[in-house]
């Protein structure tokens, strides 16, 4: 301990003894760090919302190599007036032709190219002859119209029911590379799955990944000039049209684009405030720029380091800034009270002399307040989620770096810049609160004792009605295009999140049901031809299975759109009058279909060999009865208990599974942080404080705010969600950090009074000031979050303020009471150390 407290003293006599030096080794690192930052991105595609090492990823990636990707835009279109005129027909065509000629789009679904298939005019075996499209303008708008609300495999899915509006899908390009390299990822996946991977097989697979995420990062690229374009376009045309975009590919964006919006809005939002508060505390210029420029620096060191380590930030992670930005001046803000108490205790000192008292002073308690809240951020990394242990990651190494440079920078900038020798106290009721409030808390014990009672139990038992998210519609504000295209597509148009059951064929339906009945058939009447392989699906018996599996995911209310190759069953049904097609009719059908046929209605939900068979779902996400978890449990209970089949038989996967295993984890990710966090602080402050009973007091406090804000969330309804899982631990660590302080100065002034009332008031009139200080500049930080666009945000804001706010009140209220209660041994402060806090 007391060799650390030189260190201060030795950083003090480095700067002031070597200042051209240390001068320019600090520009040229900040330089060669700030030239990173345009390699800074940030990345918000679907899988950065995912959970780590999700083996149901895998499922996913087969899925789309063989069925087909969800890449895919859907731009809404809703006139005012009935679609079906020749106006609004016109303006469709023309939308639909500037957009088809982007670069990146594949090709465009519409109702002005889909089929109008009409039973009247043609069979199955006739209708390819005689499709008309409402392109052609041959047949009447109202006719058509008929036909395309009632085509089952459209309806809800580009036309609304009652043909109010429509909607363009844009299927996107997926490059060849990219198709290429993912289908190598998903193959060494499924080949190596129950072995352990060799260190030369994990040297290849972290090869092939890499290789995966750069073209993934390209393609995202390319994905985000078309919606920009697309928009373009949106804003010319007309305003009696309402059009929305909407998809999983668009969301990916806007959450990108809001990520990017918030880091500049808070930024200057957060410099705005904190200018403010500074000005409130200190009232003189070199004390409000001082904190200002360190805490730059530190987030400009860090976004180029983050930048020449191609790390990209997520839309969770990104939140380092803002945080960063708070907990540096926090820092400096401790040792500028420092210096400024030397100066009114000891004027008559040098300046050199007050660096060196301030530095060697404050360096072991910021040293260990850093350390602890490293810790604390560190021990996100025990989540599954990886945005989560990313930004545990970002914030433990910003802490590391903020705190190397405020112990540089701090003492080189007041050596060069500082001119006074007299610093005047400000005196308000801002300044006066921690010392009146600490007289309250020598006066209150039993309201104090009493009021931590109730809030204990109102947090345990608000932590027990805790839930998960559940619809990531509300992660946005329903002013906002996303939002809203996302409630126009739920509500119109057959949902949003894509689900996908892949079935084995030979479990759902057994040969035993079609075989021998159906090629005996077949085959004497079609001998001569050439001997082709018919699918069992074709037959009345698959059909019926298949009708009866989408029938049963179509009555949920939370089901949107569902396709699969009884969609198509439907239509041809339609076609033969309505009645359902036989043994015969369904396997010259398959015999005789066309490529395109076989291209548009049977391949997306049909393995070519016939042994599996795709359904394909789309979840309307904004359903106020949605519960995730508990629709899948349904699905998994009526595939083994309804239809026998077991685990290994089927496949139920798409982003709606992936999603909910990320939600799912929330609570694991939560229990283990905690823990973690808990258990790591403890260890920390019992060598710390060089006692046991401190150690477990300091805790107190610090667990009572957490638990607090999670007990509130769970009254109130607040669910879990990938961002308000980590208030907990950031609650802890940087509450601790009053903790240390308070305890530190307490042994300091133990030291001198031997007087444990005398002490606490000591304490609330000194280091309470820089603790209260401090608090101010975190809680109006983290104030400006509420003008954010994505809910998370503002939640995670408003809740780590309530929780900073809750832990300051606690450790100058609850913790000296605690002390003053328990009388715990206080330890003497080593040599060199009379001069703590």
């Amino acid at each position: 301990m007391e060799s650390r407290s030189k260190v201060g003293l030795w950083i003090a006599n480095l700067v002031m003894h070597k200042t051209r030096s240390i001068s320019f080794f600090l520009i040229v690192t900040l330089i060669a760090l700030a030239i990173g930052i345009p390699k800074f991105r940030l990345d918000a595609s679907a899988d950065s919302l995912l959970l780590e090492n999700d083996p149901t990823l895998t499922s996913y990636r087969k899925t789309y190599l063989q069925y087909g990707s969800d890449d895919y835009l859907f731009l809404v279109f809703a006139p005012e007036s009935e679609l079906f005129t020749e106006s609004n027909l016109t303006k469709l065509e023309e939308l639909q032709s500037k957009i088809v000629k982007l670069d990146h789009v594949s090709s465009i679904t519409s109702i002005l190219d889909i089929p109008l298939f009409d039973s009247e005019e043609a069979d199955i075996f006739t209708v390819e002859g005689k499709v008309q499209t409402l392109r052609e303008r041959k047949m009447p708008l109202t006719k058509a119209k008929q036909l395309l609300i009632n085509n089952p495999i459209y309806k809800d899915l580009i036309i609304s029911p009652q043909g109010g509006l429509t909607a363009l899908q844009i299927n996107l390009k997926t490059p060849e590379a990219l198709k290429a390299q993912l289908r190598k990822v998903t193959e060494f996946q499924i080949q190596n799955d129950l072995t352990a991977l060799t260190p030369e097989q994990q040297q290849s697979f972290q090869a092939l990944k890499q290789t995966l995420k750069q073209l993934t990062t390209q393609n995202s690229a390319d994905v985000e000039q078309l919606i920009i374009k697309i928009r373009s376009i949106i804003q010319q045309e007309d305003t009696a049209i309402k059009l929305f975009l909407g998809g999983v590919p668009m969301i990916a964006n806007d959450l990108t684009d809001y990520v990017s919006s918030d880091l500049v809005v808070f930024g200057g939002l957060i410099f705005v405030v904190l200018i403010l508060i500074l000005t409130l505390i200190f009232r003189q210029w070199h004390w409000i720029v001082l904190p200002l420029l360190v805490s730059t620096l530190a987030v400009a060191a860090m976004l180029g380091l983050l930048g020449w380590l191609n790390w990209p930030a997520t839309v969770i992670s990104s939140n380092f800034v803002a945080l960063l930005l708070i907990m540096t001046i926090s820092l400096t803000i401790h040792l500028i009270v420092r210096f400024r108490e030397l100066t009114f205790e000891h004027h008559v000192t040098s300046l050199s002399e007050r660096i060196k008292r301030t530095l060697s002073s404050m360096f072991i308690p910021c040293l260990f307040t850093a350390l602890t809240t490293m810790v604390a951020f560190g021990s996100l990394v025990v989540s599954d989620i990886r945005p989560v242990k990313d930004f545990g990651l970002m914030m433990s190494m910003g802490l590391a770096l903020a705190f190397s440079l405020a112990f540089v920078a701090f003492p080189l900038s007041v050596f060069l810049s500082y001119r006074g020798n007299k610093e005047t106290p400000v005196k308000s009721n801002l300044t006066e609160f921690t010392s009146a409030l600490g007289r309250w808390t020598l006066g209150n014990r039993s309201m104090i004792l009493v009021t931590a009672t109730l809030v204990a139990t109102f947090a345990i038992t608000g932590i027990t009605q805790l839930t998960v998210d559940n619809r990531f519609i509300d992660y946005f504000k329903s002013s906002t295009e996303i939002y809203q295209g996302m409630k126009r597509i739920d509500d119109s148009l057959g949902g949003t999140t894509p689900l996908d059951i892949v079935i084995k064929t030979d479990a759902l339906l057994p040969k035993d049901e079609f075989e021998d009945e159906f090629e005996d058939e077949f085959e004497d009447d079609f001998g001569d031809e050439e001997e082709e392989t018919i699918s069992p699906w074709f037959t009345q018996a698959g059909a019926e299975k298949l009708a009866q599996v989408q029938s049963y995911l179509e009555q949920s209310e939370v089901t949107g759109k569902v396709l699969s190759l009884a969609s198509g069953f439907r239509l041809l049904n339609d076609l033969n009058n309505g009645q359902p097609l036989d043994d015969f009719l369904l396997g010259l059908f398959y015999k005789r279909m066309s490529a395109d046929i076989k291209r548009q209605l049977i391949a997306p939900y049909h393995k070519d060999d016939g042994s599996e068979i795709h359904f394909n779902i789309r979840m309307i996400d904004s359903h106020p009865n949605l519960k995730r978890s508990e629709y899948l449990a349904e699905l998994h209970n009526y595939f083994q208990k309804d239809l026998g089949l077991s685990p290994d038989d089927y496949e139920i996967t798409g982003m709606f599974v992936l999603y909910n295993n990320m939600l799912e984890s929330l609570f694991d990710s939560q229990i283990k942080t905690i823990f973690t966090v808990f258990l790591m602080i403890l260890l920390m402050f019992i060598p710390i404080f060089r006692s046991v009973n401190l150690a477990l007091i300091g805790l107190i406090p610090n667990a009572l705010a957490a638990a607090m804000v999670m007990g509130a969330m769970g009254w109130f309804g607040i669910p879990l969600d990938m961002m308000t899982i980590m208030i907990a631990a950031i609650a802890i660590g940087i509450g601790v950090d009053n903790t240390i302080h308070y305890i530190f100065r307490f042994r300091r002034e133990f030291t001198q009074r031997q007087d444990y009332e005398a002490c606490v008031q000591a304490c609330h009139n000194t280091i309470g000031k820089a603790l209260y200080y401090t608090s101010l500049t975190v809680l109006a930080g983290f104030s400006v979050l509420v003008f954010s666009n994505f809910i998370p945000t503002i939640y995670f804001g408003v809740l780590t303020s309530i929780a900073m706010a809750t832990a300051l009140l606690a450790n100058l209220t609850l913790l000296p009471q605690l002390i003053l209660v328990f009388k715990p041994k206080i330890p003497e402060l080593p040599t060199g150390n009379g001069d703590s806090n």
